[in-house]
């Protein structure tokens, strides 16, 4: 007597017609284990009622916590996805460097490696190998512009370059 009214209530609630179906045929199942509570059928009409009622914003609020809880999922794997690119671009710009480093004259390898992998100032540079101040700004100068200049050729000078920018940029955010 009250299923298909009680269906058309909880229907339009949740606004999912098989849902409110099950939400619907469960407050009966309720109604059924607490029969004897009722002595009118406007107690019983209210019971069911209350009972879809309740049944329908429960199904809401989960609903709406498993739309958050996926939202929040995507946000995280996207940001997630988004680090290990620019770990693989980090990665892949720095074996190119690094490629290109090992490319270079002795010396120019020598000296670039002292100041950027050890670093040792320009005194410390000229004092260990003998050689004048000036040699060593002069060999720092031409690795950095050999370095430059073949990952230019490659193609790769930009993508260093765009890689420095959004990584200084996310470390700003």
């Amino acid at each position: 007597m009250f299923f298909p009214s009680l269906c058309f209530f909880a229907k339009r609630l949740v606004d999912n017609d098989g849902e409110g179906e099950d939400i619907a045929a469960d407050s009966f199942v309720k109604l059924m284990n607490r029969h004897d509570s009722f002595n009118t059928l406007s107690n019983i009409k209210a019971f069911l009622y209350i009972t879809t009622r309740n049944a329908c914003l429960n199904y809401m609020r989960y609903s709406q916590r498993q739309h958050t809880s996926k939202r929040e999922l995507n946000r995280i794997q996207e940001k997630t996805d988004e680090h290990a690119l620019s770990h693989m671009v980090h990665a892949e710009v720095l074996r190119e460097v690094e490629f290109e480093i090992e490319q270079l004259p002795n010396r120019c390898k020598e000296i670039f490696k002292l100041i950027y992998y050890e670093r040792r100032s320009a005194d410390e540079i000229a004092e260990l190998m003998g050689i004048s101040i000036n040699t060593v700004w002069v060999q720092r100068a031409k690795a950095i512009q050999l370095i430059r200049t073949n990952l230019l050729k490659k193609g790769m000078l930009s993508v260093l370059l765009g890689f420095l920018v959004i990584t200084d940029n996310t470390l700003k955010m």
